[in-house]
């Protein structure tokens, strides 16, 4: 299997391990790869490298850099064409790396008894929860690697144009250009965006025959697993190239950090050996150089499908986040800066707090607060023309040259917080490594074409160049304590020793060097984690769902994070815990990150004024399976059976043929398997616990076979007789419609309804999109209708009118139902900016009340009062509901005004419509992942019924 059908096949593994079969080539889609190896391969003409170089000079203290890829980019833009209006080629369209599934024709009797002709399952494959670490991310066996990367054709639409940078479809061709002339360069395909543009990491460093590299990795393995052993092997300290990453352009309008890069790269690859000698023997650096290159080409600061990706971290629904995660376990930074832009002035961190409570602060403060003011003084000496300051006196933004930039942990005490893992620097510093991020100065001006962008572009560039170039620097003179610091933290780690407190009275006097940081901290630095001694995810009885367990392992592993199962039940923390059970050994070199993963987190609502973002995020409160955690980090050991595993243990099994298979909807995987069964015509009843049935003949167990396959539900035999005793309706293959944006659209996909609609107040208007054939609509934004829209009131009338059902969230729904006459309510949100998780008490013979889940996320709190007659309160906030993140009280929106009051609330109309309004964020950002089979549900509930399941 070649990398990218590896990449394919990787997304989606089934969890009945005897039911799986080799995917083939048929059953998947495979993205497009034109890499092959150079060798054997006439070199072609590198013209984009035959322009005159020339050299800028650096103020002192900085290299001297060729630049030819700056100048061809200048001389580029001086023969195109800017008055050209073509449009971003029609012909690229999202492409999901989703493996078709395959199935044995004959089944293994220690999974199901007798034998059953497997069937193809029809409709789009859900788009899975987790996507494991992809092999792509894989590093060669030797340096350098230089694969001829795939060119695509020029765009003039790109949006890069105008802002005066390089647009997307020329750095492939200046990267094969350079890899033609140079070994000290190596490049990789890491990645595909949401549209399928290659995403590339360059490599630079001195020629390694396999032999080297593979003493590199010995070490690399050995700092993050045997850091004691690594601290004191003098032959890694003297020998270990310390790696340095830079990304840029997560963020598709942010540009400029790119063309930096590339004319960094350049010089490195190109310049007189003797001049960089120093950097390439003693490091490998990194460049991942366009971490969006949809949003790049499409001038837009979010991906394709509309995420943010530098807040998709620990989630990972993005591609563009995936390939940050991924690298960072293979590559293990020592050093690490993301490229942004734009905050008037340049701005590098570290932040102001609060401070994630799970670093080891007393190692990452210093240096990452030194590297900044080391950047602080070679810009401002650099004096380039047109560049910005801060006054710190003022803190306002000036040309006068007053020899300081903006550093967040000086200067933003308040609102520019490193608390949540979600951006790239926050979660990459788990690998040990320093990082900040990099905001560039000089934003965009509107519209596009005025001349002053790539005036604003050529000072930013001007800007990033030194800053890598200081940081290199940095780096180089630091190695040995910075390589100590991250040795140390993984140390700390696989010890278990508690975090270090700074007190917050500390002594500059009285820390090691560098201390600059230690004149600014005081009491609001202060925060540290409480780690346990394990985390344990129960099996059997003591778990919920075993597929939201199984879900929350992989996302574990391909975080980084070490999981043990249990061959055996065992006691630990006055609980008994069956085989099969899950551990998280705190004693780790990524204790961090899992803790950060795991943890409760925190209320910090009394501690600071305002957030910059999230403020909670557990994994372990919101992704649906039980988790518990056990003693404190000093403890001794979890005695029990214990084995690493790579990924969850398959989870799936269908009984024999020839009865009645029921399924128990305890989590997403489960409605995943219903919405593939239902598309492909088998007949699926409900029952009102939730519980869903099919018939006895062969189609049906030979589909339940396929999706016990693909996404590991457990059947349960069944001889019918509820059908006849009990209440149930038939489901429908549902056509959701949604408003809102692309969180709705791929928790959709998530759940398997393969068709959604999206839709809105104008395009119902103007007719650009339509309610027929829909079966079920999804609120998730605004959808309410002004005087000159009637058009479109009058086509969601029409669907009410027929009884069409309505789930959605917030306010949204609150408003969209009291407009329509649904179910009357007054919606009132939390204070403005809260966020976090809060306990929430399902009705216990409501809809909620089946599989219950205690815990919710809030972006803001929404509860309903003055509810119509017809209203059923299905959930309720809880008496004391916030349990970590950050909401400050106002008056009538405080957590006491929340508490009680209700969360969830459903009704039906005369007309037979169903509402279901949930107070709670429900699919924010795709994370709060234990939440979605309550989405699934409700628009069961309120959708279109379909063919039932006879009784016997």
């Amino acid at each position: 299997m070649d990398a990218a059908a590896a990449a394919v096949d990787g997304a989606r593994q089934p969890r009945a391990a005897h039911l799986r079969a080799p995917v083939t080539a048929e059953t998947r889609t495979i993205l497009h790869t034109n890499a092959t190896n150079r060798s054997g391969i006439p070199m072609r003409s590198h013209a984009r490298l035959a322009g005159t170089a020339f050299q800028r000079t650096i103020p002192p203290g900085n290299r001297a850099w060729f630049v030819r890829a700056g100048e061809i980019r200048r001389m580029r833009a001086a023969s195109r064409s800017r008055s050209e209006s073509a449009t971003l080629r029609s012909t690229m369209s999202m492409q999901r790396t989703l493996a078709g599934a395959g199935v044995t024709a004959v089944l293994a009797a220690t999974l199901v008894a007798g034998s059953t002709p497997a069937v193809a399952l029809e409709g789009d494959p859900a788009v899975p929860i987790v996507t494991p670490v992809s092999p792509l991310v894989a590093p060669p066996s030797s340096y350098p690697f230089q694969p001829e990367l795939a060119t695509v054709a020029d765009d003039p639409s790109d949006a890069s144009i105008n802002r005066g940078v390089i647009p997307y479809d020329e750095i492939a061709p200046l990267l094969n250009g350079l890899t033609a002339v140079s070994d000290r360069i190596s490049v990789q395909v890491v990645g595909r965006s949401a549209l399928g543009r290659d995403i590339h990491l360059v490599t630079l460093t001195a020629p390694e025959n396999a032999g080297e590299t593979k003493r590199q990795a010995t070490f690399r393995d050995m700092i993050k697993h045997n850091p004691a052993a690594a601290a004191r092997n003098a032959s890694l300290m003297a020998n270990y190239k310390v790696p340095i990453w830079f990304n840029a352009n997560i963020h598709g309008n942010e540009w400029e950090g790119t063309d930096a890069v590339l004319e960094y790269i350049e010089h490195l690859a190109t310049a007189p050996y003797d001049e960089v000698k120093d950097v390439l023997e003693r490091n490998r650096l990194y460049f991942t150089v366009t971490n969006n290159p949809d949003g790049r080409a499409l001038g837009q600061r979010a991906t394709a499908d509309g995420f943010d990706a530098n807040r998709d971290m620990i989630t990972g629904a993005t591609s563009e986040a995936r390939i940050i995660r991924d690298l960072s376990g293979v590559l293990q930074p020592t050093f690490y800066i993301d490229l942004h832009g734009y905050t008037s002035v340049l701005q590098v961190e570290p932040c102001g707090p609060p401070h994630g409570e799970n670093y080891e602060y007393d190692l990452f403060l210093p240096h990452a607060y030194a590297a900044a003011l080391e950047i602080e003084q070679a810009v401002t000496a650099a004096d380039i023309p047109g560049n910005t300051y801060l006054d710190l006196d003022t803190n306002r933004v000036t040309t006068e040259n007053t020899g300081n930039i903006r550093i967040p942990y000086r200067d933003i005490r308040a609102g520019w917080d490193d608390w949540p893992p979600i951006f790239t620097p926050q979660y990459v510093a788990y690998q040990g490594a320093i990082t900040n991020t990099v905001e560039l100065p000089l934003g965009r001006v509107n519209p596009p074409t005025d001349p002053r962008n790539p005036a604003n572009s050529a000072v930013n560039i001007e800007v990033a160049g030194v800053v890598i170039d200081t940081s290199v620097d940095y780096v180089i003179e630091n190695a040995d304590a910075l390589l100590s610091n991250q040795i140390e933290i993984f140390r700390r780690g696989v010890a278990g020793e508690p975090l270090v407190e700074i007190p917050a009275d500390v002594d500059p006097a009285e820390v090691a060097e560098p201390s600059q940081w230690a004149e600014i901290w005081d009491e609001t630095d202060v925060y540290t984690a409480e780690f346990p001694r394990a985390y344990v995810i129960p099996a059997g009885a003591g778990q919920r769902s075993a597929t939201d367990a199984a879900n929350l392992v992989d996302q574990l592993i391909a975080n980084g994070v070490e999981v043990q199962r249990a061959s055996a039940a065992f006691a630990a923390g006055g609980a008994t815990y069956e085989a099969g059970s899950y551990v998280v050994d705190m004693h780790q070199p990524l204790r961090g990150m899992a803790n950060v993963l795991l943890a409760d987190g925190s209320d910090i609502s009394d501690r600071v004024p305002d957030m910059y973002d999230i403020s909670a995020w557990s994994l372990a409160l919101l992704w649906g399976a039980d988790v518990d955690a056990v003693g404190s980090t000093g403890d001794p050991a979890i005695t029990a059976k214990l084995k690493g595993v790579a990924e969850a243990a398959p989870t799936g099994s269908v009984p024999a043929e020839g009865g009645y298979l029921e399924l128990a909807t305890s989590g997403v995987a489960e409605y995943q398997a219903v919405n593939a069964l239902l598309a492909s015509g088998v007949p699926v009843s409900v029952f009102a616990d939730g519980t869903v049935i099919l018939g006895p003949d062969a189609a049906s167990h030979a589909a339940a076979v396929e999706v016990a396959d693909l996404y590991g539900v457990a059947f349960t035999a069944s001889d019918g007789s509820r059908l006849a005793s009990e209440e149930s309706s038939g489901l429908d293959d549902l056509t959701v419609a949604y408003s809102g944006g692309g969180e709705e659209l791929q928790t959709l996909r998530k759940l398997g309804f393969d068709d959604p609609v999206a839709i809105s107040s104008a395009t119902l208007t103007n007719g650009s999109a339509t309610l027929d054939g829909v079966d079920v609509v999804w609120i998730g934004g605004t959808l309410n209708f002004s005087s000159s829209q009637a058009a479109g009131r009058a086509v969601m009338a029409e669907y009410l009118a027929a009884g069409g059902g309505v789930v959605g969230e917030g306010t949204a729904i609150a408003s969209f139902a009291n407009a329509f006459g649904l179910v009357s309510s007054t919606a009132t949100s939390g204070t403005g900016g809260s966020n976090g998780i809060v306990s929430v008490e399902p009705a216990a013979d409501g809809l909620l009340g089946t599989f219950p889940q205690d815990t919710a996320f809030v972006y803001p709190a929404v509860w309903y009062t003055n509810l119509g007659a017809n209203a059923v309160v299905e959930q309720t906030y809880a008496a004391d509901p916030f349990i970590s993140g950050h909401w400050r009280d106002s008056a009538g929106r405080s957590t006491e005004d929340a508490a009680g009051r209700a969360s969830a609330v459903s009704a039906e109309t005369e007309a037979g419509n169903r509402v279901l309004m949930f107070g709670t964020s429900m699919n924010f950002r795709t994370h709060p992942v234990g939440q979605f089979g309550q989405i699934a549900r409700g628009l069961f509930w309120a959708g279109s019924e379909g063919a039932e399941v006879p009784a016997p």
